[in-house]
């Protein structure tokens, strides 16, 4: 295809007589004729994207050769056709965002109330940070938490056994705390329940309890040398302050 014949397109395109399929697939047929006439930087800025929609590809191929058209001092009448229909997909997709966060926030509200009383931070951060990947179980209960301290030989705190009552699988981002792989390790000569873990100062870094203080721990494997560092006095500072303020970062 030559350059007149490209160009006659291009205003075609530029005055908003094109479909968006009509641009699609004569782009597709005329790949190797755009890059040749119009140079790689061009091409690119023109070339339908595949993460775009139709719409959204027209109206940016409009832009880039009705810029090439101008370096050429050809002068064109800019329809805004495409420009509208962007816009109004682009208002539509937002519409719709807002309404899936919305039943998304109120699903967490109905599935997880009953974390408000004693989390209510954690509540509200999950209804803005939930999303497919998340996983919440509920607790178990005390009869089965007192067979997991006989199990290990130790006792929970208070605050221990409030969470794991109403908690026992939490996955998330950087975080796994399962009450089924609860472990005891030793760690600096001392020896930690391991709750899971908790990807604060790096990938595989364990989440540790104090079993003499009830402190909250990380053992930050990826420092030179490995050491144990405080997060929290308690598992409910812990869940409220600490975990809370991690889900932020990847709110929706």
């Amino acid at each position: 295809m030559d350059e007149q014949k490209i160009i006659e397109k291009f205003i075609e395109l530029s005055e908003g007589k094109l479909t968006a399929e009509d641009w699609k697939t004569w782009f597709s047929e005329n790949v190797q004729s755009v890059e040749q006439i119009c140079g790689r930087t061009n091409f690119l800025k023109i070339k339908p994207s595949n993460s775009f929609s139709e719409i959204r590809n027209v109206y940016h191929g409009q832009t880039a050769v009705s810029n090439w058209l101008k370096s050429k001092n050809i002068e064109v009448s800019l329809s805004d056709i495409y420009k509208k229909n962007y816009e109004k997909e682009f208002d539509d997709y937002c519409k719709a965002q807002d309404e899936k966060r919305k039943k998304l926030k109120k699903s967490v509200e109905t599935k997880f109330g009953y974390l408000k009383e004693i989390y209510p931070k954690l509540l509200r951060q999950l209804t803005k940070s939930y999303d497919g990947y998340t996983k919440v179980e509920v607790g178990k209960s005390i009869d089965e938490i007192e067979f997991k301290e006989n199990e290990l030989s130790l006792k929970f705190s208070d605050e221990l056994k409030v969470f794991f009552n109403h908690v026992s699988v939490f996955e998330f981002e950087g975080v796994e705390i399962n009450f089924n792989y609860l472990d005891k390790q030793l760690f600096e000569k001392k020896e930690f329940l391991i709750l899971g873990e908790f990807w604060q100062y790096g990938d595989g870094d364990k989440l540790l309890y104090d079993i003499d203080n009830q402190n909250i721990f990380v053992f930050a494997h990826e420092y030179n040398p490995p050491k144990v560092i405080k997060q929290a006095q308690t598992m409910t500072e812990f869940v409220e302050k600490i975990l809370v303020r991690h889900l932020k970062e990847y709110e929706e």
